[in-house]
């Protein structure tokens, strides 16, 4: 079992200025050290942001709104492009350092900040990550608009019979081949991690947490166990990345 031993790295600017004369003087970039996440009490987008940060020894303050409170933050113009999740990131001294909205934004900067600990220093391996991570995005898509269809102007569901029916097209068509995508990615894998990492990435964290919440049984017209059934390697991914340590103790503090 790996010990997390990186040192978070820390970005330098050299900051010139009219000072009459003196050298100009190195301001050392402050070291990302917390995480304020806000988001609802669901599993939903929060939760591969939650195991980032637990896996990554991140300090995480896991606030969890109510959808009043939520609308009451989008009133007042709290929240970039007005949705949840948003996370606020911290220094050692406590002073923010930034404020990010959307879910691969929120993953990026816990990864770099962790030392590329979820990520890669080497750009190579990065922009694999960065690959699957986007993927993530052209899987679930056509299901999550299959959620609430009137949020991208189609049609609301006449009723339970022809929702549960598209869903299961969806789910059998356009979901199952890009499923054959991960499937063969993984396959390809010589570590079992989706971009080929010695360690899970950010882009395994988007995924199962997806795959998870599909699998569920929670989607009307999608069967419980829909994806593992289909493809057995995908369910061996989701059983490796619920066995991490971390993962494991995040859940038993719970």
């Amino acid at each position: 079992h790996h010990r997390h031993e990186d040192t978070p790295t820390t970005a330098t600017a050299t900051a010139t200025a009219d000072d009459g004369g003196r050298r100009g003087e190195t301001l050392t970039m402050a070291k990302i050290v917390a995480c304020k996440l806000t988001y609802f009490n669901i599993k939903g987008k929060g939760e591969p942001i939650r195991l980032a940060c637990n896996y990554a020894g991140m300090k995480l303050e896991d606030v969890r709104v109510s959808r009043e409170e939520f609308h009451a933050m989008r009133e007042a113009k709290e929240i970039p492009f007005n949705q949840l999740p948003v996370a606020e990131f911290f220094d050692d001294e406590g002073r923010s350092v930034c404020k990010v909205a959307q879910t691969r934004a929120i993953l990026r900067t816990v990864a770099r900040a962790s030392g590329d600990k979820l990520y890669s220093s080497d750009l190579g391996q990065a922009a694999q990550v960065d690959q699957f991570l986007d993927f993530e995005e052209d899987l679930f898509a056509a299901m999550r608009s299959s959620i609430f269809p009137g949020r991208i102007g189609m049609d609301e569901y006449k009723d339970d019979a022809e929702k549960e029916a598209r869903r299961a097209h969806v789910a059998e068509t356009v979901f199952t081949s890009k499923l054959e995508l991960l499937d063969r990615a993984l396959s390809a894998s010589q570590t079992g991690w989706v971009a080929g990492t010695g360690e899970p990435s950010i882009a395994d964290f988007a995924l199962t947490a997806s795959l998870g919440w599909i699998d569920s049984g929670i989607v009307d017209g999608v069967p419980q166990g829909f994806v593992v059934s289909k493809f057995p390697r995908v369910g061996t991914y989701l059983e490796k990345f619920a066995a991490l340590e971390e993962n494991k103790a995040y859940y038993a503090s719970k």
